[in-house]
């Protein structure tokens, strides 16, 4: 039986001359989303699905997409009544390409080009806010952390034990000082994408696009750095002290050099790295609002190892 979301791409694809070769092949699934590619006489078509939650995706990437259009791929229709829109082939994941051969310069060019987006940004929040983006700027992520860590029941079912709960919950005059020392730099909040690694970006001969950002929220840009760098050392071993990493920091501060110094720069940089973790559990915490236990399952203990990673930075 075909979901709501397949009929209505192919009755789309079908009322404007596409001509679909073969039936829609589902190539990711999670509780949240899921994608199809649709081989049509035109190329592939990918449909996606979101949950309300991140139904938003489609209107911000056609937002983003009138000011960048070489950055973001192209969404061909949406039905936000459903939650689901058809895109345009964007290439291959870009780790992929990096398995084969990692090549920093490439991946500077990339941070350069996603801290542009950031920047153009940066004073204009409440348009972003106004298509459903979640509210996570400095001000408010001190509440949210409290939020978190004294929902006891959701902190236990992940398997944080009573004194790592205590733990958590008398650091949050640390977070409303590192918060306030971020607010301090004049590197102010803007659009997050939550999820920027390189597989998230897709690549062809023609460029690169920066791919799914369902998960995107207004809150600090250089959780976006802290959040990339950390994939790269996970996935590609990319060693946190070598010139390839300062490389791609440096590109990546490079945007924001006329704002601030590199030494305050490197600063807030190190302040993201410990804050990140945090991000990374609220961002988890909207999946379980969403899902059931059970679908829930395969994802317990994600939120107490960022909990935990987040506590050896400051205990």
């Amino acid at each position: 039986m075909m979901d709501s979301e397949t009929i209505w791409a192919e009755e789309w694809l079908a009322a404007h001359a596409y001509d679909v070769l073969a039936a829609p092949e589902l190539i990711r699934a999670v509780p949240w989303s899921k994608i199809y590619r649709l081989n049509t006489d035109r190329g592939n078509v990918y449909l996606k699905w979101s949950a309300p939650a991140y139904a938003r995706e489609a209107a911000l990437m056609v937002h983003l997409a009138e000011r960048f259009p070489s950055d973001i791929p192209s969404v061909v229709a949406a039905n936000q009544a459903i939650g689901a829109f058809l895109m345009s082939d964007g290439g291959e994941p870009l780790r992929n390409k990096l398995k084969r051969s990692y090549d920093p310069q490439f991946v500077g060019k990339l941070l350069g080009r996603y801290a542009r987006i950031q920047r153009t940004f940066s004073h204009k929040v409440e348009p972003l806010l106004a298509l459903g983006l979640d509210d996570w700027r400095t001000t408010v992520f001190p509440d949210l952390y409290d939020g978190l860590v004294h929902d006891e029941v959701l902190l236990e079912r992940e398997g944080l034990s009573a004194a790592e709960i205590e733990k958590l919950q008398g650091t949050g005059e640390n977070i409303r000082r590192l918060c306030r020392a971020l607010a301090g730099f004049k590197v102010p909040d803007t659009l997050e994408h939550c999820d920027f690694h390189d597989n998230n970006v897709l690549v062809k001969a023609d460029g690169a696009l920066i791919n799914d950002w369902g998960d995107a929220v207004i809150s600090h840009p250089f959780f976006s750095l802290a959040g990339f760098l950390d994939s790269a050392v996970r996935n590609h071993g990319l060693d946190a002290n070598s010139l390839a990493y300062k490389h791609l920091k440096d590109a990546y501060f490079e945007i924001w050099l006329d704002v601030e110094t590199p030494e305050n720069l490197e600063r807030i940089f190190e302040i993201a790295v410990i804050l990140r973790p945090i991000e990374f559990a609220f961002n988890f915490s909207r999946v379980i609002r969403m899902t059931t236990t059970e679908e829930f399952e395969p994802y317990r203990g994600y939120i107490a190892e960022a909990l935990r990673r987040f506590l050896s930075t400051v205990l």
